[in-house]
């Protein structure tokens, strides 16, 4: 049965090929952006009957999904791919550390997202860095974010490897992109941790901030407790130059 597709549909499909895989709940909240997330579920299993969208359920564990069921993640089908014009993707989608980590980063824009409609932040526009292959080292997103009446403008990285080369792909990544400083989020302390002990001697030290995924999703981008390379609090303004009179949760 044909349908006749919706803006808002075709609005869906270059979510997702942005993403490469969405939740339902992401969606919603792309599509509304600041307003009243809205409610699409109905229509996403209407475009997966339909074979516009792929749907299964995630095969892994995901710490911060609270419900006993596995979350039902969305993906384009070669119909849809070859209607929102998609490029060729190199990563296995199916597999379950790379959904996890697409997925992640959703996260974290939904997270922005939220802070906004609370009104903390303002100006919000969120660029994701489309790695076809996952494997590519690199910063997963760039947003632009009005805060206390003075424009950020912030990489994202999430859980990067520990690695002798991280500390110049994030060098490189600050000068292509013009950044303020990147903001590094890990899925634990331990890997936190390793992250900056590697990075503390680095020239980009001094711009980076430090979380975990368990801190912002249980407080929000902008409450959640940051951390410098060096864990001490003399390091603090140092690591803030863009916004030396704002500590790293302020700052956000």
């Amino acid at each position: 049965m044909a349908i006749q597709l919706s803006e808002r549909d075709n609005l869906i499909f270059r979510f997702i090929d942005e993403h490469q895989v969405l939740l339902e709940k992401h969606i919603a909240w792309f599509i509304s952006c600041d307003d009243k997330p809205v409610l699409i579920r109905d229509r996403l299993r209407k475009l997966f009957y339909l074979d516009y969208l792929l749907c299964e359920r995630h095969g892994g564990k995901l710490p911060w999904w609270t419900t006993p069921t596995k979350p039902l993640v969305y993906m384009l089908s070669p119909m849809s791919r070859q209607l929102a014009k998609a490029g060729e993707i190199k990563s296995d989608l199916n597999n379950a550390e790379i959904q996890r980590h697409l997925l992640e980063v959703a996260n974290l824009r939904m997270l922005y997202l939220m802070d906004q409609k609370e009104q903390i932040i303002s100006a919000l526009e969120w660029t994701t860095i489309r790695k076809d292959d996952t494997t590519i080292m690199g910063i997963d997103a760039v947003v632009n974010f009005k805060r206390d009446g003075a424009m950020q403008r912030i990489g994202i990285m999430n859980h990067p490897a520990v690695s002798a080369d991280l500390a110049a792909v994030m060098h490189k990544a600050m000068s292509d992109n013009k950044l303020d400083g990147i903001w590094v989020v890990s899925r634990d302390d331990a890997h936190q941790s390793q992250l900056q002990k590697s990075l503390v001697s680095s020239a980009v030290a001094a711009k980076l901030c430090f979380t975990t995924h368990q801190e912002v999703y249980k407080s929000g981008i902008c409450k959640a407790k940051w951390q410098p390379a060096a864990t001490t609090a003399a390091n603090v303004e140092i690591m803030l130059p863009w916004s030396t009179n704002l500590s790293p949760a302020q700052a956000f």
